[in-house]
């Protein structure tokens, strides 16, 4: 038998299958810091989760804040006590400054009176009461968003009649404060503003003889303004922009409700409060988006921003995209195959039942923001048709035009040449309007549309056009003498 040989000591641990304890510490740090990871990427995510959630409230609180404000009759709107200075920027009150208010978001000064109990009304003479707008700061909480609410009312004159001291209209801003959370995290006030027209603002105080006044010992003309908006007419209010879309369909009744592609929807809103601004700023840096997402230029389509409208494809009529009748499904396809992309209608709000007749006096003007594509250098004309619209009843649009008359013809539309066009940037244009005298009985609506002449726009493929936003706020002002409805 053979003997065994002697076995060598075993090293401890030397072939176990366990870990070492240096392995197990290190796969420890390691769960460790996976671990925060995943928590961290929680924390986020319920961060934001809860910041949209804030925003979410706010918007909803400012809208209705303003449309209860909106219900005080004209008399009774003012602030019932005068708001107080306050020493934080971060804070609404920061603008206060004794009895005046700014009500320039940015900073930059544009002080108005503050409409208040025992405040002088430059208005009616003698002193403001009987207010009933709190000033705040007013607490709420919806869910686990908490806040204040702060009002102002601000006192501002009609340049209509330079000398007429009863020009007047009431100005309202709503600010919204949250409470700073570590979830939340610190944010700007948000705020939202609107005006009020006196019911009475058509009756005239202007003594005879007076030279300030257009209508002395009448009425005198006040300039009604329609600010472009991106929301759908079946709306009648305006919505906030949620993104970029492709482009509506606005060839239709408002009844149809919003349409892209080539179903007939509702006209986009033209409404009487300006697009408000957001994070306590009003600047140009704000989101511009592209409403018109399936109509892109071949160069830079990532720039394509606004609602861009190309020229007539045919050449029917010599090109002339003016001459087409908007309101004829047939003549509207002379424009191309998909005349959405060609012509863009607004309307107003229907003028309340009951109220008296609104008379267009026949002067106005068109301020519209604009570009070529790309920025490129070419020459442009827009086609510009101004109208109230009827439904009868089948629900059918009846539309009449304004006939204008800084031109022979009778001709139902005004056109805008420039050469070159604005490019390379947006550019206000302002477009004159003259026409006859317009009547808008209630029940009705004011339009507006716009579309892009191929004569006067070659070599160029079509133009843009922006609106819906604080900075570039595309509108139409029209004069009337007329007692105006509050929308």
């Amino acid at each position: 038998m053979t003997p065994r040989c002697p076995e060598r000591p075993r090293r401890p641990g030397a072939d176990d299958a366990g870990f070492t304890i240096v392995e197990a510490a290190v796969a420890a740090i390691i769960l460790a810091i996976s671990a925060l990871a995943v928590l961290g990427l929680v924390s986020s995510a319920s961060r934001n989760n809860f910041r949209a959630e804030q925003g979410q409230v706010v918007s909803d609180r400012l809208q209705q804040e303003m449309e209860a404000i909106k219900q005080i009759p004209y008399s009774t709107l003012a602030l019932s006590s005068l708001p107080t200075h306050g020493s934080m920027a971060n804070n609404p009150n920061f603008r206060v400054s004794g009895t005046q208010f700014n009500v320039n978001p940015s900073g930059a000064a544009n002080n108005e009176d503050l409409v208040y109990n025992g405040a002088t009304s430059p208005e009616a003479g003698g002193t403001v009461s009987g207010g009933t707008v709190s000033p705040g700061p007013t607490p709420f909480q919806i869910g686990s968003v908490k806040g204040n609410v702060y009002r102002y009312v601000t006192w501002e004159q009609d340049g209509a009649c330079d000398n007429c001291a009863d020009r007047w209209s009431k100005h309202v801003v709503v600010a919204v404060v949250l409470d700073q959370t570590p979830a939340g995290g610190t944010r700007a006030y948000q705020e939202l503003q609107g005006n009020a027209s006196n019911p009475d603002a058509g009756l005239s105080n202007c003594p005879t003889g007076s030279s300030g006044c257009t209508n002395p010992g009448g009425t005198d003309e006040t300039p009604w303004t329609f600010w472009l908006t991106d929301t759908p007419c079946s709306l009648d209010v305006r919505q906030a922009i949620a993104g970029e879309h492709a482009t509506h369909n606005t060839l239709g009744v408002c009844s149809n409700g919003l349409h892209t592609g080539s179903t007939a929807g509702a006209p986009d809103l033209m409404f009487t409060q300006a697009t408000p601004c957001v994070n306590g700023g009003c600047d140009q840096s704000q989101p511009q988006y592209d409403y018109a997402s399936d109509v892109e230029p071949a160069q830079n389509p990532n720039q394509d921003t606004g609602l861009q409208e190309k020229i007539p494809t045919n050449v029917v009529n010599g090109g002339q995209g003016c001459l087409t009748d908007i309101d004829g499904a047939t003549s509207l396809l002379t424009l191309g195959a998909s005349p959405q992309y060609y012509l863009h209608k607004w309307v107003s709000p229907q003028i309340p039942t009951g109220f008296n007749d609104i008379v267009l006096d026949g002067t106005g003007e068109l301020d519209l923001w604009t570009q070529t594509i790309n920025g490129a250098v070419y020459p442009g004309k827009i086609c510009i048709w101004l109208f109230t619209r009827h439904l009868n009843g089948l629900g059918v649009p009846v539309d009449t035009f304004a006939v204008n008359a800084g031109q022979s013809g009778n001709l139902s539309y005004f056109t805008y040449p420039q050469s070159p066009w604005p490019h390379g940037g947006w550019t206000e244009i302002h477009v004159p309007l003259h026409f006859l005298a317009l009547t808008i009985p209630d029940g009705d609506r004011l339009g507006l549309a716009i579309g892009v002449e191929r004569q006067g726009t070659l070599p160029g493929d079509g133009l843009q056009f922006m609106y819906d936003h604080p900075s570039f706020d595309s509108r139409l002002e029209i004069n009337t003498r007329s007692l105006l409805p509050i929308f």
